[in-house]
């Protein structure tokens, strides 16, 4: 696994013929076109939410839990945490109630905003329960439009395990280019999947609430 106890995860099992597509800033106006095209495709994703921007969007973070995707966190307000590891537990543990009261999700894994991580925000999400999880794979998305080029991205540098880093938001370019990068991966064997099958653990969608 490419990870520690108190760094962060960037991948999984290099053995397995699975990724895991992961969807960051959400909820939004593009969450659900997303949702939609995984639906068409048949294909699970994780989607790290920001928690001020779940009032009034309840219904969408109940919808990506009943259609076996997998929440994580990403943090309140999406600001820089690494050096504020108390802030950081505080964020974390206000986002996991309102994901609890949304959509009876306790996230298991926490991506910090701008990838800004330290082993001391580790200790404090391990304190609300989480692991951080940055990624292996980033298409870039925020610089281009073009699904083409996204698709080529993600798939010249995925590899079995793979964590890829996707955006909603600007209408979503990702969108776009879903459907080729679910058929480019599955013709190289490789299956999109929600994180805690790419790790092997449990999604952490019931049961216990936040901490």
């Amino acid at each position: 696994m490419g990870h520690s106890r108190l760094t962060r995860i960037r991948h999984g099992g290099r053995a397995a013929p699975a990724v895991a597509l992961t969807f960051d800033d959400g909820p939004g106006p593009d969450t659900e076109r997303i949702l939609d095209a995984l639906a068409r495709l048949d294909a699970r994703a994780t989607f790290f939410l920001v928690g001020a921007r779940v009032a009034g969007r309840e219904r969408v973070v109940a919808r990506i839990r009943a259609e076996g995707h997998e929440i994580g966190s990403h943090s309140w307000t999406h600001g820089r945490l690494a050096d504020r590891p108390a802030s950081g537990w505080l964020e974390l543990v206000r986002t996991s109630v309102a994901l609890w009261r949304a959509g009876g999700v306790a996230p298991r894994y926490f991506r910090p905003p701008y990838a800004e991580w330290s082993v001391r925000l580790g200790r404090a999400a391990r304190l609300a329960r989480m692991r951080m999880v940055t990624w292996d794979v980033d298409p870039r998305d925020w610089q281009t439009r073009d699904p083409d080029v996204i698709t080529g991205r993600v798939l010249d540098a995925t590899r079995p395990g793979s964590i890829v880093l996707l955006h909603e938001g600007d209408g979503a370019p990702s969108v776009r280019a879903l459907p080729a990068i679910v058929t480019g991966l599955r013709k190289r064997g490789l299956e999109p999947v929600t994180l805690s099958a790419l790790l092997g653990g449990s999604d952490h969608t019931s049961g216990a609430g936040p901490a």
